[in-house]
Parts: structure tokens; sequence; C-alpha cells
């Protein structure tokens, strides 16, 4: 999954009494207790269909505006929660998953049920979006009665559980869905027309409704009175739309922003100190690598693989340009993960060897060679800002011989670029959709892979045994067996880094939780 307009200075925020979507907001004080201020770039929304949108802020129209059957909380990640789903069984084969659902309502008062759940799960499946693959073993979901539903699958999948807590799985009220154009039978890609129905307001169950959203420019919710859980502190949140982290610094001093999103280290490490602020510091979900096309030359020769993985200079990467605001990976996934201990992560981790990279390509026969290298322009990861990642590593190949011609592409445009799949290198992510290692499988044989021209047909059959199996202790020896091949000297990636994600914040904010899959949980902050 990956952001952009001109900034403003200021911020227009609204007042609740006036919010109705397409307006112009009123102007009203920052410093109001009940309004929240984020800046974010969210330019790479491309959608605010919570079924279609697979856009990193994206999440910003699913997580605080609609609930999904189950969810997963920091700290433990990996232990599954209810969310609308108030207690489930599964079959022993991992094929059928049964959901009693609580007492719960959608923002208009209307009753949460089980047609509601089967209406969102099938139409996200068939509106064919870019995150729709996740629903592929969806085989039916069928309504039991109005408080139990009963999702079916076409194999055995013990990962599944997880996957529904991912931001395509969001249940809308079908009802106000259908109506507003939207379709959930097969064919519904070409049929559902609901995208514009969201654009002008939002139908979920979560802790806020949306009120605006303008693409480019900004995101306004406000609190949900219907809301089954605990009633959030804050009765308005704005997301404003900053392209520019220099300009969210600006913003977030002079308080005209809460939160600023989007600060490289070096942004945030110049304003320490600074009356008003405080920090909060976590290890972010994005993970970092460089993505190398099998079929052009000089990657086709694996060797030459190995070398690049050599060539890196990964502590000048961390303490240097990343001031220390990140921790080296030696596979796609996040380290503490099931299949992934930090001891693994360790013995995986690549160390700068110039003469060893030297050798490899003088083996292979190449000299001094020239390839396109790919990044997006602005974007950052955690603290972690691409364009000065991309020079670091440009500046370590070139060093061995390997010259990477800089073509970068725009932000707004980076991700749907690199699932094109044409770059012969690039600097990429990977942001999770739920926190089950499953989640990080299409490395070896998925789509990711199939962007490089690789295959790895071990750790391809590692990954389906472990979706497969209930059997922890089985599936944590199958994904480690699947990380070591990935991080095999002839794999088309070279894994960099875990970058932290370093937010600054006005000092008045409290009750700051963040989430690696949706920056943080707006229901709980408040003021002090």
């Amino acid at each position: 999954m990956a952001r952009r307009a001109s900034a403003v200075l200021s911020v227009l925020l609204l007042t609740v009494g006036l919010l109705t979507v397409g307006s112009r907001p009123a102007a009203h004080a920052v410093s109001a207790s009940d309004t929240l201020v984020i800046a974010k770039d969210i330019s790479d929304i491309r959608t605010p269909d919570p079924n279609k949108s697979y856009d990193i802020s994206g999440v910003f129209l699913q997580f605080p505006v609609y609930s999904r059957l189950v969810k997963q909380e920091v700290p433990n990640l990996g232990k599954i929660m209810p969310d609308l789903a108030e207690s489930w069984s599964v079959n022993p084969s991992a094929t059928e998953f049964t959901f009693k659902l609580r007492s719960a309502t959608f923002g208009d008062g209307t009753p949460v049920t089980s047609e509601d759940v089967r209406f969102s799960l099938l139409r996200a499946k068939n509106i064919k979006g870019y995150g729709s693959f996740l629903a592929d073993p969806l085989k039916d979901v069928e309504v039991v009665d109005p408080k139990t539903v009963r999702v079916i699958l076409t194999a055995p999948n013990a990962a599944f559980l997880a996957t529904l807590a991912a931001g395509v799985f969001s249940i809308v009220e079908a009802k106000a869905v259908r109506a507003g154009g939207g379709v959930e039978t097969p064919g519904a890609d070409k049929l559902d027309k609901a995208e514009q129905f969201f654009a002008r307001q939002s139908a979920g169950s979560g802790p806020y409704v949306l009120r605006q959203y303008v693409r480019e420019s900004q995101i306004v919710m406000q609190r949900n009175d219907h809301y089954y859980g605990p009633a959030p502190f804050f009765k308005t949140i704005v997301i404003k739309h900053v392209k520019e982290p220099a300009t969210q610094s600006f913003m977030v001093q002079r308080g005209d922003a809460d939160l600023a999103l989007d600060m490289t280290i070096d942004q945030v490490n110049a304003i320490r100190g600074k009356p008003g602020l405080q920090f909060f510091q976590d290890p972010s979900a994005w993970t970092l690598y460089i993505g190398l096309k099998t079929t052009v030359k000089p990657w086709t020769d694996p060797r030459v693989r190995e070398a690049a993985k050599y060539a890196i200079d990964y502590n000048g990467l961390i303490k240097g340009v990343l001031r220390g605001a990140a921790r080296q990976i030696g596979s796609i996934m996040m380290p503490g993960l099931l299949g992934f201990p930090e001891m693994l992560n360790q013995q995986l981790l690549y160390k700068q060897d110039v003469s060893k990279a030297r050798a490899l390509l003088k083996e292979a026969g190449v000299g001094t060679v020239h390839v396109d290298f790919t990044w997006g322009l602005g974007l950052t990861y955690g603290t972690a800002s691409t364009d000065q990642v991309a020079q670091k590593v440009r500046a370590d190949l070139q060093r061995v011989g390997i010259v990477l011609d800089p073509k970068p592409v725009q932000g707004s445009i980076f991700l749907t670029y690199a699932r094109q799949g044409k770059a012969p290198a690039i600097l990429n992510s990977w942001y999770p959709d739920f926190f089950d290692p499953d989640n990080w499988s299409y490395f070896a044989s998925g789509f990711v892979a199939k962007r490089f021209d690789w295959t790895e047909p071990t750790a391809q059959r590692d990954a389906q045994e472990a979706a497969a199996t209930g059997d922890v202790a089985k599936r944590e020896r199958l994904y480690e067996d699947y990380n070591k091949r990935l991080a095999g000297p002839g794999s088309p990636y070279i894994f960099l880094v875990q970058p932290y994600a370093v937010v600054p914040a006005r000092a008045s904010l409290a009750g700051y939780h963040f989430h690696p899959l949706y920056f943080v949980d707006l229901s709980l902050l408040r003021r002090k």
C-alpha cells in the first residue's frame, strides 16, 4: 500500500452546526477544546469508498468512520479482538467462521444486521478494487439470523480471521449503499455506482461520521452519537491536506495543527525543545526495500543482485541519514511477528562489504553499469524521507560500479506506478492491511513478486501451508523458512529498514495511542 496541491499556512476549522458535505466551512479557533486538527498529506486517496479504498491515507476514511467484525490493537497486535462481532466460532477445517453480532447501530440510528455484513464482505470481493484480493478466499456469506452470519471460504485459511480486520472489510449500511448505487453481486465491478455516494456521506458504525471529504483538501468528521463504544472526546476532527512536511512543522509549532504526521526526522529534530510541543516515537508498520526486476540487465544475474545487497551502507543509512530513527530489517516483515522474531531478523541482516560486492560483480562479468531507479518524490515513511534514502542508496551502489540513473515519479502517483511493475529498480515499502504474517506472503509468488518477475516455489508453499493451518508452532516454523528464503542472496529484494514514527504534537494533547495500521487511535485522543 502508500500520498499530495499546495498547502495552506493557516487552518480553517469547522463549526459543527454548519458542517454539511460540500458546504464552505465557517472559520473557528484552532484552540477549540472539542476540535482536533491533523496535518497530513492525503493526496494518495483515490476513492472515499471504504470497500474499495486501498491507499495509505484511506485509513482515515475507514477506521474512524466504519467498524469491522474484528479488530487488532496495540500492544498485542496478533490478538483478534471483538468489534461488531461480540463472539465467533471456527469449524475444525478453518473454512467456516460464524459470528454473533453485538447490538450496534449505524450513524443514522439503523441497527447493524447480518445482511449488512453479508452485503459488505461480498461487495468488497466483487467490486474488484485494489484491495479485493484480500477477499479472494471468500466463497459465500450466509445470513443465519439477523444477528448471526456465517463466512464460508473456498479452502482452509486460519489467517482469514485476522484478514477481516482490514479496512476493505468495513461494514457498511446495506440499504443506504444500495440506494446510492451499491451492488454486492458478481459483476459489481461494472454495476456498482456508489462511489459518489461515499464522496457525499458515510454509512458506517464507527466512532465518527464523515461530514466532508474534498480530495486534496480536507476530511471532516463528527462524533457519532450512536457509536456502541465509549464516546470520543473530540466532537470534530479535521484532517487538513498539507503536502509539504515543512508546512506541517510550521503549523504544529503555531498551534494551527494538533498533530503533524509526515515530518522527516531532520524536521522533527529541528523543533525539539520548542515550547508547547511533545513528541511520540513508535516503530512504524513501514518496511522499506529495493526491488530489482530480474528480467532486466544487470539484475538477470543473481550474483549482481547479491552484490547490490553487500554494497549498501546500512549503518550509515540508519545513523546518518535517518538519525537513528529506524532499525535494519533482514526480511520484509516487521520484526516481532510470528515467524520473524528479532533473533531471526538479526541473523538475516546484510552488512556492507564493498570488496565482496566488487568480487561478485567481477565474477558475473559486470563492470560499470547503468540502470533506471525509481522512487516517490517527497514521500515520508514513518520519518524516513524517500528522497534522502534514495540518494544514499545511489551513492553506495555507485561505489561498486552500479550507477542508478534517477527516474523518480511524483509521490501522488507513485503507488499506482509501482503496481504496474515496470521499474528496473525501485525504492518501495510494504504497509500491512492486518497483522498476521500471511499479509506479508506476496513476495515469493504473489502480486509483489510478479512485479520483479520472480518466484520462489518453496517459500510459496511455506506461505500457503502456514495460512491453512491453525497449528501455531507449525506456522511459526513455516514463516521462519519463508523469511530466510526472501533474504537469500539471489532474491530480488534489498531489505533496508523499519522506520520509526516520530510524531510532534501540541502539549495540550493527551491519550495518544499510536497504531501502526492507521497512525493514531483518534477515538482515544483528548485534551488535558
